[in-house]
């Protein structure tokens, strides 16, 4: 049965930040109830809350929020009773998740009288896990998706409304990966579920048992280190696994001296002969700062900031 205007749909947000899907559902015919801004969990979590608990700071979400007079809840740590009683509070029918940083109990997935939906970049039950987008990059996944589907117990596992493929080309920068399977498909997907929720023509199918793929899980900090194959891969395969993870990934030599606290900018991979270089070392050719690799080199280059260069001391 359809309804009289989508407006009748009432939505809580649940993400990290301004993410991908913040505006355009904000800007929808949704009645958008609630955000709740789930707090990264980064190696410094700790700093991190001290820094958010500094009295007058307001993060960028929590303004947008005050803006366009939407109650707002920062989930520092696990959902307890006090999340829940926010969420009875704000009467709604739908929950939307996108980049959320711990699974949701099913006190809070099922509260909603639509249930909670998820946006996740990976076509499922393909990359099912916490960094789906890392793995399709060191896989060379060169036809990702996104899909929207329910949230039950499990990790990404609950019933598909929407899902599409998404080309894209070797050496996709992490922003423009996000555009594309994100901001462009995954939005339009989103929308679209919501749409039929509203409506009452929503159709979901139930994913299989198994993925395809492993666990995309979240790496250790060891790892970095081994997450390339120097020997075996070729320097293409390297660079667009590094052009997806130049902000995070540490499997490279970072600068040094002057350059301390900075990090490099991934620039072109040119194939030439390297045997007289050693392989995943970064080293000076004329000028350029280059990562060797087994058949070709990558250019680097960085973006100097004075705040990188501070921290790096001071920490």
């Amino acid at each position: 049965m359809e309804t009289e205007s989508h407006k009748d749909l009432k939505v809580v947000i649940v993400t990290q930040g301004i993410s991908r899907i913040v505006m355009p559902v904000l800007n929808s015919d949704f009645n958008i109830v609630g955000i709740i801004e789930s707090a990264p969990r980064p190696k410094n979590s700790k700093v991190y809350s001290l820094y958010r608990s500094v009295k007058g700071y307001i993060g960028n979400l929590a303004r947008l929020s005050k803006k366009r007079g939407i109650p707002y809840y920062y989930l520092r740590g696990k959902v307890d009773s006090n999340v829940i009683d926010w969420v009875k509070q704000q009467d709604l029918d739908l929950i939307v998740v996108f980049s959320m940083s711990q699974l949701l109990p099913e006190s809070l997935f099922n509260l909603p009288k639509h249930g909670t939906i998820n946006l996740h970049p990976s076509y499922l039950p393909e990359y099912r896990g916490a960094l789906p987008d890392y793995w399709q990059y060191r896989n060379v996944e060169m036809n990702p998706g996104a899909t929207v589907h329910y949230i039950d117990k499990g990790e990404d596992t609950g019933s598909i409304l929407e899902q599409e493929r998404v080309p894209i080309e070797l050496g996709i920068s992490s922003p423009d990966w996000l555009d594309r399977v994100v901001g462009d498909v995954g939005v339009k997907l989103l929308l679209k579920a919501m749409t039929d929720i509203a409506n009452g023509t929503a159709t979901a199918t139930a994913q299989p048992k198994e993925s395809p793929t492993p666990r995309a899980r979240k790496l250790d900090k060891a790892e970095h280190h081994e997450e390339i194959d120097w020997e075996k891969w070729d320097g293409d395969r390297v660079w667009h696994i590094l052009r997806g993870t130049q902000t995070w990934l540490n499997a490279i030599e970072q600068p040094t001296g002057l350059k301390k606290g900075q990090r490099w900018n991934v620039g072109k991979f040119i194939e030439a002969d390297t045997t007289s270089y050693e392989v995943s070392k970064v080293t000076k050719m004329s000028a350029d700062d280059v990562l060797v690799c087994r058949n070709g080199f990558i250019y680097l280059s960085v973006d100097f900031s004075v705040k990188s260069f501070l921290k790096s001391w001071i920490m």
